[in-house]
C-alpha cells in the first residue's frame, strides 16, 4: 500500500533534526533538477553541528529577550 504524504509527514517528524533536514534538502532536490551547491551543504553540515553543540549541552544558549537587551546597552552605552 503506498504511503500518502500526510503519513510520511508524521513519520518524518519523529526523525532527529539533522536527518530531517536532510530529508528536506533531498526532497527539495526531486522538485529543482539543479544541483545542489557547495554552500548548501556547508550549511547543513553547520546546521547539524550547531543542533547537536545544543543537544549534548556544549553551547552556551540565551533567552531572545536577554540577547535583545544586552544588545542595546551596547549600542545606546
Amino acid at each position: 500500500m503506498p504511503l500518502c504524504s500526510d503519513v510520511l509527514v508524521k513519520e518524518a517528524s519523529g526523525l532527529p533534526y539533522s536527518e530531517r533536514a536532510k530529508l528536506l534538502d533531498a526532497l527539495l532536490t526531486t522538485l529543482d533538477p539543479i544541483i545542489e551547491d557547495d554552500c548548501d551543504t556547508a550549511w547543513f553540515a553547520e546546521i547539524a553541528r550547531r543542533e547537536q553543540s545544543i543537544a549534548n549541552g556544549a553551547a552556551q544558549i540565551h533567552p531572545w529577550d536577554d540577547v535583545k537587551r544586552q544588545a542595546r546597552e551596547r549600542v545606546n552605552g
